[in-house]
């Protein structure tokens, strides 16, 4: 299980020419909330938005995200624009309030854990606030089935569990 933060900002390299080709800026999760790809920095003012599709990354290391081809370097088209990101695009996951669908509110997400080989999602690190974060730690909620990512607010069904406190 990989943590997005974990993977942005690292470089994305050519695994022939040792070119690198951006940098992450973004993990992006499509509807299904399942792991699509990279976002890749802007590296201009006209640039549209480039991304790395999921299939295509051949690994992603502890320093560094290889391809095997410059061509696995996508432009953004619409359906890509709609997918999630954990801190960029229009609905966002970082900052969102998690709530239980009984009316509880369990935090809000910091980040997010997703397993590499299959591209799912497994878990959102939640913080309950600063003071409560050095206190306690955070908590990372692991849901059963996928949250509901509404407008405003992500609903948790009510089977998961909480399997960690991260400091």
């Amino acid at each position: 299980m990989r943590k997005s933060q974990d993977l942005i900002g690292l470089p994305v390299i050519h695994v022939k020419t040792g070119k690198q080709l951006g940098r992450v800026r973004d993990l992006l999760f499509d509807d299904r909330q399942r792991f699509r790809g990279v976002l890749l920095e802007n590296g201009g003012w006209v640039r549209r938005g480039r991304y790395v599709p999921y299939e295509r990354i051949r690994s992603m290391g502890e320093d560094a995200i290889i391809l095997d081809s410059e061509e696995d370097v996508l432009s953004l088209n619409d359906e890509q624009s709609r997918w999630t990101g954990l801190l960029t695009g229009r609905r966002r996951l970082k900052g969102r309030p998690v709530m239980m669908s009984d009316g509880r509110e369990l935090g809000m997400v910091e980040d997010v854990y997703f397993m590499e080989k299959m591209g799912i999602l497994m878990g959102y690190e939640l913080s309950e606030g600063f003071f409560n974060d050095l206190r306690q730690g955070r908590k990372v909620y692991h849901p059963l089935s996928p949250l509901n990512w509404g407008e405003d607010v992500l609903i948790a069904p009510s089977e998961g569990e909480f399997i960690q406190d991260v400091r």
